[in-house]
């Protein structure tokens, strides 16, 4: 279902409050409004963040990962594309890596860099935050996932079949630690009550575009 144009404002200042929350050492996040103001460096400020002017993301990962069957990087830079699927969030973002070399991931085209997200964007229906693609993202640099039918290759079959192989289908760092959800945020609540039965969730994403917080748990 479309947002209408309030609703997708609210949405997107909702990512970007997310986004910005988002704490690791792994992980450098800066928003932009347009390619324009990306290309000249100027990022989107807090005021107009928060009016939902972010619509494109930079997401720097700063860990070790296969670039190649022998080679590792220490940072790659992926491109968000919030609005480029025409109906965001019921459309998923356009994903690409536009730093060199590509990591090297059956979910990364060895060519343009385009990354496969995977289903998990349209399996949510439209609830699932630009910060969770952030970290599902990381989690697929990382070989970090699920196995899928044997068959499957995605964009670059040599990785997949070292995934399965030397891998052992395991993660390539298995100690990295990810970034967290803002619970105080998503939730509504205050960092001592997150796991309190006496906690109260606030309204926040009935009011944010009619996001509910019990399909984040």
């Amino acid at each position: 279902m479309r947002l209408s144009p309030a609703e997708l404002q609210s949405r997107l200042a909702f990512d970007y409050r997310v986004m910005r929350a988002l704490d690791s050492d792994h992980l450098s996040v800066r928003p932009y409004a347009s390619v324009s103001e990306m290309r000249s460096e100027t990022e989107v400020d807090e005021e107009s963040g928060l009016r939902g002017a972010a619509r494109l993301y930079l997401a720097e990962f700063r860990f070790a990962h296969l670039v190649g069957r022998d080679r590792t990087a220490e940072r790659s830079t992926l491109l968000l594309d919030l609005l480029a699927g025409g109906s965001y969030p019921e459309t998923k973002p356009l994903v690409t890596v536009v730093s060199r070399p590509l990591p090297w991931t059956h979910h990364v085209h060895p060519g343009s860099g385009l990354v496969c997200v995977g289903e998990s964007w349209e399996s949510s229906r439209g609830r699932m935050l630009a910060a969770q693609l952030v970290i599902h993202l990381m989690h697929l640099v990382n070989f970090d996932e699920p196995e899928r039918a044997p068959s499957y290759v995605g964009w670059n079959s040599a990785a997949a079949a070292h995934w399965r192989g030397a891998l052992k289908q395991r993660p390539f760092l298995p100690e990295l630690e990810y970034p967290v959800l803002p619970f105080a945020i998503t939730h509504g609540l205050a960092k001592d009550d997150a796991f309190s039965p006496a906690g109260e969730t606030a309204d926040a994403f009935t009011a944010l575009g009619g996001f509910s917080p019990s399909e984040l748990s």
